[in-house]
Protein backbone atom coordinates (compact mmCIF):
# COMPACT_ATOMS: atom_id res chain seq x y z
CA UNK A 1 0.00 0.00 0.00
CA UNK A 2 1.33 3.49 -0.92
CA UNK A 3 0.75 6.65 1.20
CA UNK A 4 1.49 10.14 -0.16
CA UNK A 5 3.74 12.52 1.70
CA UNK A 6 1.48 13.54 4.50
CA UNK A 7 -0.17 10.39 5.05
CA UNK A 8 3.09 9.22 5.92
CA UNK A 9 3.90 12.34 7.86
CA UNK A 10 0.64 11.15 9.85
CA UNK A 11 1.59 7.72 10.24
CA UNK A 12 5.32 8.26 11.27
CA UNK A 13 5.85 11.31 13.00
CA UNK A 14 5.90 11.11 17.30
CA UNK A 15 2.78 11.47 18.74
CA UNK A 16 2.64 15.39 20.42
CA UNK A 17 -0.90 16.39 22.27
CA UNK A 18 -3.44 17.31 20.18
CA UNK A 19 -3.54 17.28 16.38
CA UNK A 20 -6.32 18.37 13.81
CA UNK A 21 -5.57 16.05 10.23
CA UNK A 22 -8.78 17.68 8.04
CA UNK A 23 -9.66 17.12 4.31
CA UNK A 24 -12.59 15.87 2.12
CA UNK A 25 -13.67 12.20 1.54
CA UNK A 26 -11.21 10.09 -0.41
CA UNK A 27 -8.09 11.97 1.08
CA UNK A 28 -6.57 9.08 3.05
CA UNK A 29 -7.61 10.70 6.74
CA UNK A 30 -8.84 7.70 8.22
CA UNK A 31 -6.44 5.38 6.43
CA UNK A 32 -3.43 7.06 7.95
CA UNK A 33 -4.38 7.38 11.35
CA UNK A 34 -6.13 3.37 11.45
CA UNK A 35 -2.41 3.17 10.10
CA UNK A 36 -0.65 4.71 13.21
CA UNK A 37 -2.15 2.74 15.60
CA UNK A 38 0.05 -0.32 15.44
CA UNK A 39 3.24 2.00 16.04
CA UNK A 40 1.36 3.61 19.09
CA UNK A 41 0.85 0.13 21.16
CA UNK A 42 4.14 -0.71 20.34
CA UNK A 43 6.08 2.71 21.45
CA UNK A 44 3.92 4.76 22.97
CA UNK A 45 2.00 2.48 25.04
CA UNK A 46 4.62 2.26 27.92
CA UNK A 47 2.71 1.79 31.42
CA UNK A 48 0.16 -0.70 32.18
CA UNK A 49 -2.38 1.72 32.24
CA UNK A 50 -1.78 3.20 28.72
CA UNK A 51 -5.07 2.61 26.33
CA UNK A 52 -5.41 3.84 22.90
CA UNK A 53 -9.29 4.70 22.14
CA UNK A 54 -10.78 5.16 18.12
CA UNK A 55 -14.01 6.75 19.20
CA UNK A 56 -16.31 6.12 15.95
CA UNK A 57 -19.24 8.22 15.60
CA UNK A 58 -21.67 5.52 14.53
CA UNK A 59 -21.78 1.52 14.03
CA UNK A 60 -21.17 1.90 10.64
CA UNK A 61 -17.67 3.27 10.94
CA UNK A 62 -16.98 0.98 13.96
CA UNK A 63 -17.34 -1.46 11.58
CA UNK A 64 -15.13 0.29 9.23
CA UNK A 65 -12.40 0.48 11.39
CA UNK A 66 -12.38 -2.93 12.50
CA UNK A 67 -12.16 -4.38 8.82
CA UNK A 68 -9.09 -1.83 8.27
CA UNK A 69 -7.33 -2.75 10.77
CA UNK A 70 -7.74 -6.29 10.74
CA UNK A 71 -6.73 -5.81 7.36
CA UNK A 72 -3.69 -3.72 8.71
CA UNK A 73 -2.46 -6.41 11.25
CA UNK A 74 -0.92 -8.78 8.68
CA UNK A 75 1.07 -6.72 7.10
CA UNK A 76 4.58 -7.07 7.12
CA UNK A 77 6.21 -3.92 8.59
CA UNK A 78 3.28 -4.18 11.65
CA UNK A 79 4.83 -7.65 12.81
CA UNK A 80 6.08 -7.40 16.87
CA UNK A 81 9.46 -8.26 17.04
CA UNK A 82 10.09 -12.31 18.87
CA UNK A 83 10.47 -10.25 21.92
CA UNK A 84 7.77 -7.17 21.68
CA UNK A 85 5.11 -7.49 24.15
CA UNK A 86 1.84 -8.31 22.63
CA UNK A 87 -0.16 -4.67 22.96
CA UNK A 88 -3.17 -5.53 20.82
CA UNK A 89 -5.62 -5.84 24.22
CA UNK A 90 -4.91 -1.93 25.12
CA UNK A 91 -6.64 -1.13 21.33
CA UNK A 92 -10.40 0.15 21.95
CA UNK A 93 -12.82 1.10 19.12
CA UNK A 94 -16.08 2.36 20.46
CA UNK A 95 -18.96 4.20 19.39
CA UNK A 96 -20.06 7.20 21.18
CA UNK A 97 -23.14 5.90 22.14
CA UNK A 98 -21.06 3.39 23.64
CA UNK A 99 -19.64 5.48 26.25
CA UNK A 100 -22.70 7.32 26.97
CA UNK A 101 -24.33 4.44 27.90
CA UNK A 102 -21.17 3.18 30.12
CA UNK A 103 -21.16 6.43 31.44
CA UNK A 104 -24.56 6.64 31.88
CA UNK A 105 -25.22 3.19 33.57
CA UNK A 106 -22.36 4.07 36.12
CA UNK A 107 -24.46 7.12 37.23
CA UNK A 108 -27.44 5.19 37.07
CA UNK A 109 -25.35 2.31 39.51
CA UNK A 110 -23.78 5.06 42.00
CA UNK A 111 -26.91 6.65 42.06
CA UNK A 112 -29.51 3.99 43.28
CA UNK A 113 -31.86 5.27 40.45
CA UNK A 114 -33.67 4.15 37.80
CA UNK A 115 -33.87 5.95 34.46
CA UNK A 116 -34.86 5.05 31.37
CA UNK A 117 -34.90 6.82 27.72
CA UNK A 118 -38.36 8.58 27.16
CA UNK A 119 -40.82 7.69 24.17
CA UNK A 120 -42.06 9.92 21.61
CA UNK A 121 -45.01 10.27 23.16
CA UNK A 122 -43.79 10.90 26.52
CA UNK A 123 -41.48 13.54 25.01
CA UNK A 124 -44.40 15.00 23.41
CA UNK A 125 -47.00 14.97 26.27
CA UNK A 126 -44.24 16.23 28.42
CA UNK A 127 -43.22 19.32 26.40
CA UNK A 128 -46.35 20.34 25.80
CA UNK A 129 -47.56 20.16 29.45
CA UNK A 130 -44.45 22.37 30.38
CA UNK A 131 -45.07 25.22 27.30
CA UNK A 132 -48.83 25.50 29.05
CA UNK A 133 -47.63 25.31 32.29
CA UNK A 134 -44.70 28.28 31.68
CA UNK A 135 -47.39 30.30 29.76
CA UNK A 136 -49.46 30.48 32.44
CA UNK A 137 -46.80 32.20 34.04
CA UNK A 138 -46.69 35.11 31.92
CA UNK A 139 -49.72 36.90 33.06
CA UNK A 140 -49.23 40.04 30.92
CA UNK A 141 -47.16 40.45 27.32
CA UNK A 142 -46.58 36.19 27.09
CA UNK A 143 -43.60 35.79 24.67
CA UNK A 144 -44.94 34.86 21.45
CA UNK A 145 -43.02 31.91 21.33
CA UNK A 146 -44.96 30.19 24.16
CA UNK A 147 -47.45 28.81 21.47
CA UNK A 148 -47.76 25.04 20.98
CA UNK A 149 -47.86 25.77 16.71
CA UNK A 150 -44.10 26.36 17.68
CA UNK A 151 -43.87 23.29 19.35
CA UNK A 152 -40.75 21.88 16.89
CA UNK A 153 -38.94 24.74 16.79
CA UNK A 154 -38.69 24.73 20.68
CA UNK A 155 -37.85 21.30 20.41
CA UNK A 156 -35.36 21.67 18.55
CA UNK A 157 -34.19 24.60 20.17
CA UNK A 158 -33.84 22.64 23.58
CA UNK A 159 -31.98 19.60 22.04
CA UNK A 160 -29.81 22.34 20.35
CA UNK A 161 -29.11 24.09 24.59
CA UNK A 162 -28.36 21.02 25.89
CA UNK A 163 -26.24 19.59 23.12
CA UNK A 164 -24.05 22.69 23.74
CA UNK A 165 -23.99 21.68 27.56
CA UNK A 166 -25.86 25.45 28.23
CA UNK A 167 -27.01 24.36 31.68
CA UNK A 168 -27.68 27.75 33.04
CA UNK A 169 -30.07 30.79 31.94
CA UNK A 170 -27.06 33.12 31.77
CA UNK A 171 -25.09 31.07 29.18
CA UNK A 172 -27.86 30.46 26.71
CA UNK A 173 -28.92 34.01 26.57
CA UNK A 174 -25.12 35.00 25.86
CA UNK A 175 -24.59 32.18 23.47
CA UNK A 176 -23.79 32.47 19.79
CA UNK A 177 -26.13 30.63 18.10
CA UNK A 178 -23.88 29.58 15.25
CA UNK A 179 -24.65 26.26 13.19
CA UNK A 180 -28.30 26.41 14.83
CA UNK A 181 -30.02 25.30 11.44
CA UNK A 182 -33.41 26.01 11.26
CA UNK A 183 -35.96 24.74 8.41
CA UNK A 184 -39.25 25.55 10.48
CA UNK A 185 -39.76 29.34 10.55
CA UNK A 186 -36.71 31.91 9.79
CA UNK A 187 -39.04 34.36 11.43
CA UNK A 188 -39.01 33.02 14.40
CA UNK A 189 -35.32 32.43 14.51
CA UNK A 190 -34.66 35.92 13.72
CA UNK A 191 -36.40 37.17 17.26
CA UNK A 192 -34.43 34.45 19.43
CA UNK A 193 -31.76 37.71 19.78
CA UNK A 194 -29.48 37.50 22.51
CA UNK A 195 -30.56 38.70 26.33
CA UNK A 196 -34.28 38.58 25.23
CA UNK A 197 -37.54 37.02 26.68
CA UNK A 198 -37.82 34.29 24.11
CA UNK A 199 -34.87 32.97 24.98
CA UNK A 200 -35.85 33.20 28.47
CA UNK A 201 -39.33 31.59 27.87
CA UNK A 202 -37.32 28.83 25.98
CA UNK A 203 -34.93 28.33 29.19
CA UNK A 204 -37.92 27.85 31.36
CA UNK A 205 -39.82 25.37 28.97
CA UNK A 206 -36.84 23.12 28.94
CA UNK A 207 -36.34 23.14 32.85
CA UNK A 208 -39.89 22.49 33.43
CA UNK A 209 -39.73 19.85 30.60
CA UNK A 210 -36.77 18.17 31.87
CA UNK A 211 -38.39 18.58 35.46
CA UNK A 212 -41.97 16.33 34.09
CA UNK A 213 -39.46 13.57 32.27
CA UNK A 214 -37.26 13.34 35.80
CA UNK A 215 -40.46 12.78 37.79
CA UNK A 216 -41.54 9.70 35.61
CA UNK A 217 -37.91 8.59 35.69
CA UNK A 218 -37.37 9.61 32.28
CA UNK A 219 -34.66 10.92 30.32
CA UNK A 220 -34.04 11.95 26.48
CA UNK A 221 -31.52 11.67 24.31
CA UNK A 222 -29.34 14.76 24.99
CA UNK A 223 -30.42 14.15 29.16
CA UNK A 224 -28.17 10.71 28.98
CA UNK A 225 -25.68 12.93 27.26
CA UNK A 226 -24.99 15.38 29.78
CA UNK A 227 -25.32 12.77 32.61
CA UNK A 228 -22.56 10.38 31.26
CA UNK A 229 -20.52 13.81 31.04
CA UNK A 230 -21.32 14.50 34.31
CA UNK A 231 -20.35 10.69 35.76
CA UNK A 232 -17.27 10.66 33.51
CA UNK A 233 -15.92 14.09 34.57
CA UNK A 234 -16.63 13.19 38.37
CA UNK A 235 -14.61 9.17 37.89
CA UNK A 236 -13.72 7.86 34.85
CA UNK A 237 -13.11 4.39 35.06
CA UNK A 238 -10.74 4.61 31.79
CA UNK A 239 -8.50 6.93 30.80
CA UNK A 240 -7.11 6.64 26.99
CA UNK A 241 -3.43 8.22 26.20
CA UNK A 242 -3.86 8.23 22.71
CA UNK A 243 -7.21 9.22 21.71
CA UNK A 244 -8.73 9.83 17.66
CA UNK A 245 -11.42 11.26 17.19
CA UNK A 246 -13.14 10.09 13.83
CA UNK A 247 -15.79 12.48 11.77
CA UNK A 248 -15.18 15.08 15.16
CA UNK A 249 -17.36 17.79 12.83
CA UNK A 250 -20.42 15.66 13.42
CA UNK A 251 -20.22 15.38 16.96
CA UNK A 252 -22.08 18.08 19.85
CA UNK A 253 -20.21 19.80 22.23
CA UNK A 254 -21.14 17.27 25.25
CA UNK A 255 -19.81 14.46 22.62
CA UNK A 256 -16.97 16.15 22.59
CA UNK A 257 -16.62 16.86 26.07
CA UNK A 258 -16.97 13.53 27.07
CA UNK A 259 -13.99 12.18 25.01
CA UNK A 260 -12.12 14.83 26.25
CA UNK A 261 -12.82 14.11 30.37
CA UNK A 262 -11.29 10.40 29.59
CA UNK A 263 -7.98 11.30 28.08
CA UNK A 264 -5.09 10.48 29.68
CA UNK A 265 -2.44 13.19 29.06
CA UNK A 266 1.11 12.10 29.66
CA UNK A 267 4.40 13.55 27.50
CA UNK A 268 3.64 11.49 24.95
CA UNK A 269 0.15 11.14 24.88
CA UNK A 270 -2.11 12.58 21.94
CA UNK A 271 -5.67 13.35 20.96
CA UNK A 272 -6.23 13.61 17.41
CA UNK A 273 -9.29 15.20 15.88
CA UNK A 274 -10.17 13.87 12.24
CA UNK A 275 -12.13 16.06 10.21
CA UNK A 276 -14.43 15.90 6.84
CA UNK A 277 -14.21 19.79 5.34
CA UNK A 278 -16.70 19.28 3.12
CA UNK A 279 -19.40 17.23 5.33
CA UNK A 280 -22.50 18.84 5.55
CA UNK A 281 -23.03 20.27 8.89
CA UNK A 282 -25.52 18.54 11.08
CA UNK A 283 -28.26 19.67 13.62
CA UNK A 284 -26.41 20.31 16.80
CA UNK A 285 -22.85 19.79 15.91
CA UNK A 286 -20.49 21.76 17.55
CA UNK A 287 -17.74 22.50 14.90
CA UNK A 288 -19.45 24.31 12.13
CA UNK A 289 -18.54 27.29 10.10
CA UNK A 290 -17.57 30.22 12.78
CA UNK A 291 -16.52 28.26 15.60
CA UNK A 292 -12.89 26.86 16.43
CA UNK A 293 -11.43 24.29 18.36
CA UNK A 294 -10.33 26.88 21.34
CA UNK A 295 -13.96 26.75 22.78
CA UNK A 296 -13.27 23.38 23.53
CA UNK A 297 -9.96 24.86 24.91
CA UNK A 298 -7.45 23.38 21.80
CA UNK A 299 -5.44 25.95 20.10
CA UNK A 300 -4.16 24.01 16.67
CA UNK A 301 -2.10 26.58 15.68
CA UNK A 302 1.12 24.52 13.85
CA UNK A 303 -1.08 20.94 15.18
CA UNK A 304 -3.09 20.90 11.80
CA UNK A 305 -2.00 18.61 8.76
CA UNK A 306 -4.45 19.33 5.94
CA UNK A 307 -4.49 16.13 2.51
CA UNK A 308 -6.05 17.44 0.07
CA UNK A 309 -4.80 15.09 -2.65
CA UNK A 310 -7.29 12.01 -3.15
CA UNK A 311 -6.24 8.66 -2.05
CA UNK A 312 -7.80 5.54 -3.20
CA UNK A 313 -7.69 2.60 -0.49
CA UNK A 314 -7.05 -0.75 -1.12
CA UNK A 315 -10.93 -2.29 -1.30
CA UNK A 316 -10.27 -5.11 1.42
CA UNK A 317 -11.72 -8.30 -0.62
CA UNK A 318 -15.10 -10.20 0.46
CA UNK A 319 -16.18 -7.45 2.58
CA UNK A 320 -19.49 -6.92 0.73
CA UNK A 321 -20.81 -8.95 -2.10
CA UNK A 322 -23.37 -7.77 -4.06
CA UNK A 323 -26.61 -10.08 -5.66
CA UNK A 324 -26.60 -10.52 -9.27
CA UNK A 325 -30.37 -9.39 -9.75
CA UNK A 326 -29.72 -5.65 -8.50
CA UNK A 327 -26.66 -5.33 -10.73
CA UNK A 328 -28.78 -6.03 -13.33
CA UNK A 329 -30.76 -3.08 -12.83
CA UNK A 330 -27.89 -0.87 -13.10
CA UNK A 331 -26.57 -2.37 -15.98
CA UNK A 332 -29.57 -2.96 -17.82
CA UNK A 333 -29.45 0.69 -19.11
CA UNK A 334 -26.18 2.05 -18.93
CA UNK A 335 -26.55 4.40 -22.31
CA UNK A 336 -29.43 6.17 -20.03
CA UNK A 337 -27.39 7.79 -17.50
CA UNK A 338 -27.97 11.22 -18.43
CA UNK A 339 -31.84 11.10 -18.64
CA UNK A 340 -33.99 13.84 -17.52
CA UNK A 341 -35.47 14.50 -14.03
CA UNK A 342 -38.96 13.08 -13.44
CA UNK A 343 -41.52 15.36 -13.32
CA UNK A 344 -42.89 13.01 -9.94
CA UNK A 345 -39.70 13.69 -8.04
CA UNK A 346 -40.28 17.65 -6.44
CA UNK A 347 -38.41 20.28 -7.14
CA UNK A 348 -37.97 23.29 -4.68
CA UNK A 349 -37.60 22.64 -1.30
CA UNK A 350 -37.21 18.83 -0.63
CA UNK A 351 -36.49 16.50 2.41
CA UNK A 352 -33.55 14.26 2.36
CA UNK A 353 -33.24 11.51 5.77
CA UNK A 354 -30.46 10.34 5.77
CA UNK A 355 -31.51 6.44 7.68
CA UNK A 356 -28.00 5.67 8.71
CA UNK A 357 -27.22 8.96 10.59
CA UNK A 358 -30.76 9.82 11.31
CA UNK A 359 -30.17 13.03 10.14
CA UNK A 360 -32.84 15.29 7.96
CA UNK A 361 -31.62 17.36 5.41
CA UNK A 362 -33.17 20.18 3.71
CA UNK A 363 -32.28 21.15 -0.14
CA UNK A 364 -33.40 23.05 -3.29
CA UNK A 365 -33.49 21.88 -6.81
CA UNK A 366 -33.09 24.98 -9.48
CA UNK A 367 -36.10 24.37 -11.34
CA UNK A 368 -34.25 25.78 -14.69
CA UNK A 369 -31.39 22.89 -14.11
CA UNK A 370 -32.11 20.21 -12.13
CA UNK A 371 -28.61 19.20 -11.69
CA UNK A 372 -28.07 21.83 -9.57
CA UNK A 373 -28.62 21.14 -5.85
CA UNK A 374 -28.46 24.31 -3.09
CA UNK A 375 -28.82 23.82 0.96
CA UNK A 376 -29.39 26.15 3.22
CA UNK A 377 -26.55 26.44 5.82
CA UNK A 378 -27.42 29.51 8.18
CA UNK A 379 -30.20 30.69 6.36
CA UNK A 380 -27.93 31.58 3.06
CA UNK A 381 -28.55 28.94 -0.06
CA UNK A 382 -25.49 27.64 -0.61
CA UNK A 383 -24.62 25.44 -3.90
CA UNK A 384 -23.35 22.11 -4.03
CA UNK A 385 -20.66 21.60 -6.23
CA UNK A 386 -19.93 18.07 -5.98
CA UNK A 387 -23.23 15.89 -6.56
CA UNK A 388 -24.02 11.97 -7.95
CA UNK A 389 -26.57 10.72 -10.12
CA UNK A 390 -28.29 8.60 -8.72
CA UNK A 391 -30.47 5.50 -11.43
CA UNK A 392 -34.29 5.97 -10.58
CA UNK A 393 -36.40 2.81 -11.41
CA UNK A 394 -39.97 2.45 -11.41
CA UNK A 395 -41.54 1.17 -7.69
CA UNK A 396 -41.22 -0.98 -5.19
CA UNK A 397 -43.83 -2.19 -2.81
CA UNK A 398 -44.41 -1.25 0.97
CA UNK A 399 -47.37 -3.23 0.83
CA UNK A 400 -48.38 -6.89 -0.80
CA UNK A 401 -45.00 -7.41 -3.66
CA UNK A 402 -44.90 -6.25 -6.73
CA UNK A 403 -43.53 -6.63 -10.18
CA UNK A 404 -40.30 -4.18 -10.23
CA UNK A 405 -39.59 -2.60 -13.43
CA UNK A 406 -35.88 -3.01 -14.12
CA UNK A 407 -35.45 -0.37 -16.11
CA UNK A 408 -34.15 2.36 -15.35
CA UNK A 409 -36.66 5.42 -15.76
CA UNK A 410 -34.75 8.42 -14.50
CA UNK A 411 -31.81 9.62 -12.60
CA UNK A 412 -31.77 11.83 -9.58
CA UNK A 413 -28.86 13.89 -8.27
CA UNK A 414 -28.20 14.51 -5.00
CA UNK A 415 -25.22 15.85 -2.69
CA UNK A 416 -22.44 12.91 -3.23
CA UNK A 417 -21.14 13.90 0.62
CA UNK A 418 -25.38 12.66 1.67
CA UNK A 419 -24.87 9.49 0.25
CA UNK A 420 -20.98 8.33 0.78
CA UNK A 421 -20.61 6.77 -1.78
CA UNK A 422 -21.76 6.78 -5.46
CA UNK A 423 -21.00 3.36 -6.25
CA UNK A 424 -23.65 0.70 -6.06
CA UNK A 425 -26.91 2.88 -5.54
CA UNK A 426 -30.13 3.56 -6.73
CA UNK A 427 -33.39 4.51 -5.99
CA UNK A 428 -37.13 3.03 -6.10
CA UNK A 429 -40.42 4.76 -5.80
CA UNK A 430 -42.27 3.77 -2.82
CA UNK A 431 -45.84 2.02 -3.14
CA UNK A 432 -48.36 1.17 -0.45
CA UNK A 433 -48.38 1.94 3.53
CA UNK A 434 -46.81 -0.75 5.14
CA UNK A 435 -43.70 0.88 6.05
CA UNK A 436 -45.52 4.14 7.63
CA UNK A 437 -44.42 4.06 11.05
CA UNK A 438 -40.78 4.36 9.70
CA UNK A 439 -41.81 7.40 8.27
CA UNK A 440 -41.56 5.48 4.60
CA UNK A 441 -44.84 6.62 2.50
CA UNK A 442 -46.43 6.00 -0.84
CA UNK A 443 -44.88 7.89 -3.37
CA UNK A 444 -41.95 8.98 -1.36
CA UNK A 445 -38.70 7.75 -2.74
CA UNK A 446 -35.77 5.50 -1.57
CA UNK A 447 -32.16 5.35 -2.12
CA UNK A 448 -30.89 1.55 -1.82
CA UNK A 449 -27.50 0.76 -1.65
CA UNK A 450 -26.46 -2.99 -2.63
CA UNK A 451 -25.61 -5.48 -0.25
CA UNK A 452 -27.07 -8.97 0.00
CA UNK A 453 -25.90 -9.20 3.89
CA UNK A 454 -28.37 -6.80 6.14
CA UNK A 455 -28.08 -6.32 9.56
CA UNK A 456 -30.89 -6.76 12.08
CA UNK A 457 -33.43 -3.93 11.73
CA UNK A 458 -32.57 -2.90 8.67
CA UNK A 459 -34.57 -1.81 6.18
CA UNK A 460 -34.30 -4.17 3.13
CA UNK A 461 -35.51 -4.21 -0.35
CA UNK A 462 -35.90 -7.61 -1.50
CA UNK A 463 -36.49 -9.79 -4.05
CA UNK A 464 -38.85 -12.75 -3.93
CA UNK A 465 -39.32 -15.19 -6.49
CA UNK A 466 -39.64 -12.02 -9.05
CA UNK A 467 -41.41 -9.65 -6.69
CA UNK A 468 -39.98 -6.68 -4.63
CA UNK A 469 -41.03 -5.58 -1.28
CA UNK A 470 -39.78 -2.79 1.34
CA UNK A 471 -39.52 -4.71 4.54
CA UNK A 472 -37.44 -4.54 7.69
CA UNK A 473 -34.97 -7.52 8.40
CA UNK A 474 -35.64 -9.92 11.34
CA UNK A 475 -34.62 -13.19 12.20
CA UNK A 476 -37.55 -15.05 14.16
CA UNK A 477 -37.21 -18.70 15.02
CA UNK A 478 -33.99 -19.00 13.13
CA UNK A 479 -36.21 -18.03 10.02
CA UNK A 480 -35.48 -14.34 7.82
CA UNK A 481 -38.98 -12.53 8.68
CA UNK A 482 -39.37 -9.06 6.27
CA UNK A 483 -41.38 -7.07 9.09
CA UNK A 484 -43.94 -4.21 8.17
CA UNK A 485 -43.92 -1.20 9.74
CA UNK A 486 -47.76 -1.05 10.19
CA UNK A 487 -49.93 -2.89 12.08
CA UNK A 488 -52.36 -3.88 9.02
CA UNK A 489 -50.12 -6.74 7.94
CA UNK A 490 -48.53 -9.61 8.31
CA UNK A 491 -44.59 -10.22 8.57
CA UNK A 492 -43.08 -12.11 5.47
CA UNK A 493 -41.34 -15.74 6.73
CA UNK A 494 -38.92 -16.71 4.50
CA UNK A 495 -39.27 -20.32 4.02
CA UNK A 496 -38.43 -21.89 0.99
CA UNK A 497 -39.01 -19.10 -1.62
CA UNK A 498 -36.24 -18.16 -3.61
CA UNK A 499 -34.79 -14.79 -2.73
CA UNK A 500 -32.54 -12.00 -3.21
CA UNK A 501 -31.53 -9.28 -0.91
CA UNK A 502 -31.50 -5.92 -3.93
CA UNK A 503 -29.95 -3.50 -0.90
CA UNK A 504 -30.29 -1.71 2.30
CA UNK A 505 -32.35 1.22 2.35
CA UNK A 506 -29.90 4.36 3.28
CA UNK A 507 -31.53 7.55 2.20
CA UNK A 508 -35.39 8.69 2.00
CA UNK A 509 -36.78 11.20 -0.37
CA UNK A 510 -40.07 12.66 1.09
CA UNK A 511 -42.87 13.30 -1.18
CA UNK A 512 -44.04 16.81 0.03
Amino acid sequence: MEFGKKQKKIINNKPNGHLLIKGPKGSGKTTAFIHKIPSLLNNYCISKDDKILVAACNEEYYDYFYSVYRNIEGEKYHQNSFFDEDNSDKLEIRTIDSLVSYYLNKYVKNNNINLTLASFEEREAELKDAILIVSKGYEKKKPNILNLDHIEFIKDEIKWIKSCNYLKLEEYQSANRVGRINNLNTEISKILRRNSKQRQAIFEVLEEYTNNLRKLNKVDAQDMELLALNEAKKAPIINYTHIFIDNSQQLTKVQLELVKSIYNEKSYSSITFIMDTFETAIPNAWLVKGRHFSSLGYDMKGKCISLNESYKEIEVEDIEKFVDSSDKLIQKNETNKNSLQSSSLTLGSIEYIDLKRNISHRFIKDSGSVDEIYVDYNNFEEKVDDVVNIPVFNEIAAGNPILINEYIEDSYSLPKDWIRTSKDVFMLKVKGDSMINKNIYDGDYVVISKQNMPRIKDIVAVDIEGEATLKTYKVIDGKIALIPENDKYQPIIIDDQQFNVLGVAIGLIKNS
